[in-house]
């Protein structure tokens, strides 16, 4: 007898999605045929674009009557098993207007755990797995499935097309992609830094290096262009799905903790992420068996669950001081392992 369709709840935000959208793999992994639906915002929703295992991705519009909406279409689904992956008031209500036709499994965030972590470090709270280990869990799939590179697959040929010309700016040179960008001052590594870690890579390994930053951040881009100078051109304020099929065929990704880093597993492609603020055992690193880390030992580690505006202690140690050569060391091990 098939499965009940599955609807897999993640509204936000962007690195969060592309994590979630791991589960339908998982869910399809144990049972082929299964439906999936992905339940979003409608601002992420574009990233789910061509999902190899999912049927249908339902969106939550802003405004007056987005919720109606979404609850009326997830209705049409009959019953259904309801994977919140949310857990927040938003989610527990779309499985409240489900009523008995949502059989809903919910994972846990390990707030507290996290929040420990930050207020009462000389308890030494235990780290949290990685998510995609809890996922795969929640999924029922084992532990040892690989991670489908789904956002590969997913890629359409024009983005394809796209990506080969950004690619072509570096003259054949192989190349591996930076996150310079992130939603919270306190986890972006120094631009200079980056540059640094850039030239570094050129020298020493013949790599190019490429810059995403977010369209919006005129500031960043502008520092960029001025430390890079006459390589400006390799700064790029793309749209997310073109950035997606350029690093696609990186040799890695090097990413602040943020969006950007979960490319790594939907890509296939080894990711090294740098963190300051926020630290590696809150379960956002390390997804993927090619994935590394680079990170300085400071008693102030981690200052917030999520990242703030200024460093607390005015110093942003955890950042300035984690030095490209630290990242370089970290990166080495995970250049000769190339892309899925």
């Amino acid at each position: 007898m098939p499965h009940r369709a599955a609807v897999v709840v993640r509204f936000s935000s962007l690195g969060d999605v592309l994590l979630a959208a791991h589960v339908p793999s998982f869910l399809r992994r144990v049972e082929p045929g299964r439906r999936v639906v992905f339940v979003t915002k409608e601002r992420h929703a574009d990233v789910l674009r061509g999902h190899p295992d999912v049927e249908r991705v339902i969106a939550l519009r802003d405004g007056a009557g987005g919720w109606r909406a979404l609850t009326d279409s997830a209705r049409t689904l009959g019953d259904v098993d309801l994977y919140d992956l949310h857990g927040t008031l938003r989610s527990w209500r779309l499985g409240a207007a489900l009523g008995s036709r949502a059989r809903v499994i919910r994972a846990s965030k390990h707030g507290l755990r996290r929040r420990l972590m930050v207020v009462a470090k000389s308890l030494r709270p235990e780290p949290l797995p990685p998510v995609l280990r809890t996922y795969r869990a929640l999924a029922g799939a084992s532990p040892a499935d690989p991670l489908r590179p789904w956002l590969r697959e997913a890629l359409e040929e024009t983005e394809r097309d796209r990506a080969a010309a950004l690619a072509a700016r570096t003259g054949g040179k192989p190349f591996v992609v930076f996150g310079v960008g992130a939603r919270w001052p306190t986890k972006r590594w120094p631009a200079r830094h980056f540059v640094a870690l850039g030239t570094a890579l050129e020298r020493q390994h013949g790599l190019a290096a490429f810059y995403a930053t977010d369209p919006g951040d005129e500031g960043g881009i502008a520092e960029l262009a001025s430390l890079l100078g006459e390589r400006r051109d390799r700064v790029l304020p793309i749209p997310f799905r073109d950035l997606a099929a350029l690093a696609s065929g990186a040799a890695a990704i090097v990413s602040n903790d943020s969006a950007v880093l979960h490319l790594g597993p939907a890509l296939g492609v080894p990711a090294l992420g740098l963190f300051g603020s926020t630290v590696p055992a809150f379960g956002f690193a390390r997804q993927g068996a090619r994935d590394a880390v680079a990170e300085i030992s400071l008693p102030c580690r981690p200052c917030d669950v999520h990242g703030r505006e200024r460093c607390p202690l005015g110093h942003h140690a955890c950042m300035e001081r984690l030095t490209p050569e630290i990242a370089l060391a970290a990166l080495r091990p995970l250049l000769g392992s190339g892309a899925a």
